[in-house]
């Protein structure tokens, strides 16, 4: 039994998301696919199992630490361990970055590299 109107294909879970979001998230999920057990202890009972949403953006900053650094996708796929995503995990405060409000030669300011703060 279909719950929606005969002119609407799928429900809509809200707003969509951009293509670049998207292929993070999707990005986020394959590397997941490489841990069942990490996945597995992260499961969450809503109307059937699915992982827990922290833990996909966990895997997406893991990726995306990687990226920046200069990995492809593929390596940063490649590389991220379960014990790169469960020590995010354990962060209480993650770095933050400072930004300096002292000029530089453009008259602009100048972000200094992450530092703990609190």
């Amino acid at each position: 039994m279909n719950w929606l109107p005969d002119d609407v294909k799928e429900a809509s879970g809200g707003e969509t998301i951009d293509q670049m979001a998207r292929d993070s998230i999707k990005l986020a999920h394959l590397a997941l696919d490489r841990f069942p057990e990490l996945m597995r202890r992260h499961k969450v009972i809503a109307g059937g199992a699915a992982i827990t949403s922290s833990l996909v953006i966990l895997a997406g900053v893991a990726l995306a630490k990687r990226i920046h650094g200069g990995q492809t996708p593929d390596e940063a796929l490649a590389g991220v361990t379960e014990e790169e995503l469960e020590q995010l995990k354990h962060l209480k405060h993650p770095p933050r970055r400072v930004f300096d409000t002292t000029p530089d030669s453009n008259g602009v300011g100048e972000e200094s590299p992450p530092t703990r703060v609190g």
